[in-house]
């Protein structure tokens, strides 16, 4: 059974012409790391701000450990959460911080203390108690907001892009700490964010939303290597998007700008011969070589660019009037191709999907 559960939400703003949210429906597992991913203006954070009580849904309900608390208020939901801005209190320390949501639930002074000190050793700021927010690091003041919505001891916790006003680099290791904070207290935890790579990371299951609607939900590894939607493929990942005409359903075989590529033939189940589709490629799945197998698709053009990514170069190759992007290992030993060369890229038909 789902320990939270959303069903048919939607969401209208007064004198808005179209709903924030439509008829979203989710089950979250007790434990489970969900993340809200997509574009801004997708719903998302509107969604999360339902779970928290901090909108109401036009429609459908809020369910949370068997309860409906689509009419509570946030403070009777037993729902931590952290937001982008950090919010903490100017003026009161780290320590006051932390242990605030207890004093107001009027819990002993004892507990509180013992608590905060669990608190901050989990986030491994045992001797930065007594100081006030300004003196700590952007990182330092996510940590103390997280450890503020986990103090109380939630049921859920809900994160607002937590991660989204630190630089790269602290992003990274802050991301690490709070999912394996999440696996140490195995808490049901809600993630919002516009950055695919924290999504995949982070998630036992990432939904992609866009314009109000779920369009995908699944694993990581489900939603980067078998997206559903030509929206999903575009939005996660790199991806080449190659528009084809149907040639034969039963052999699998497409024609592409003159060229006849192969894809497996439950792809184009209910497809019939001469039906435009769309066939999604990601650039790391293309090779470059002076030959492929002889069951593989091979596209050949000139080299347009070549941009260095760190540890892939990416290759633009100049195919008819389409670009066609082309990941390769990053290898010192090896010359990239020259801009304006020739060059054949081939890859297996198993790799091609056919968007609905």
């Amino acid at each position: 059974m789902a320990f939270l559960s959303l069903r048919n939400v939607r969401k209208v703003f007064p004198n808005a012409q179209n709903a924030a949210v439509e008829d979203f429906s989710l089950d979250v597992k007790q434990g489970e790391f969900v993340s809200f991913l997509g574009p801004s203006g997708c719903g998302k954070t509107t969604t999360l701000r339902m779970v928290a009580g901090f909108e109401a849904p036009t429609a459908g309900s809020i369910v949370m450990d068997s309860k409906d608390i689509s009419a509570e208020r946030p403070n009777q939901r037993n729902i931590g959460m952290v937001f982008q801005s950090y919010a903490l209190f100017p003026n009161m320390t780290v320590a006051d911080n932390i242990g605030f949501g207890l004093k107001v639930k009027g819990a002993p002074k004892q507990e509180v203390k013992q608590r905060v000190d669990e608190m901050l050793a989990l986030i491994k700021l045992e001797q930065l108690g007594g100081r006030y927010p300004y003196q700590l690091s952007g990182g330092q003041q996510q940590r103390v907001a997280l450890a503020r919505a986990i103090a109380i001891r939630p049921k859920l916790l809900l994160l607002d892009e937590p991660l989204s006003a630190l630089d790269a680099k602290i992003r990274v290791a802050l991301r690490n700490e709070i999912r394996a904070i999440q696996r140490q207290l195995g808490i049901t935890t809600v993630y919002v964010t516009h950055d695919q790579e924290e999504a995949l990371s982070l998630s036992d299951r990432v939904v992609v939303m866009n314009l109000g609607v779920i369009e995908q939900v699944g694993a990581p590894f489900e939603i980067y290597n078998f997206p559903t939607t030509a929206f999903v493929a575009s939005f996660v990942g790199t991806l080449n998007i190659f528009e084809c005409r149907v040639d034969d359903p039963a052999l699998g075989t497409l024609h592409l700008a003159g060229v006849k590529l192969f894809v497996s033939p439950a792809l184009l189940a209910q497809r019939h011969s001469g039906k435009t589709v769309k066939v999604a490629l990601r650039p790391e799945l293309i090779y470059i070589a002076a030959s492929g197998a002889d069951d593989e698709n091979q596209l050949t053009g000139v080299v347009e660019n070549v941009a260095f990514l760190g540890a892939v170069a990416r290759i633009h190759l100049k195919v008819g009037d389409m670009t066609v992007l082309v990941d390769e290992f990053n290898n010192p030993h090896l010359a990239v191709p020259a801009v304006g060369s020739a060059l054949t890229c081939y890859f297996a038909r198993e790799v091609c999907i056919v968007l609905a």
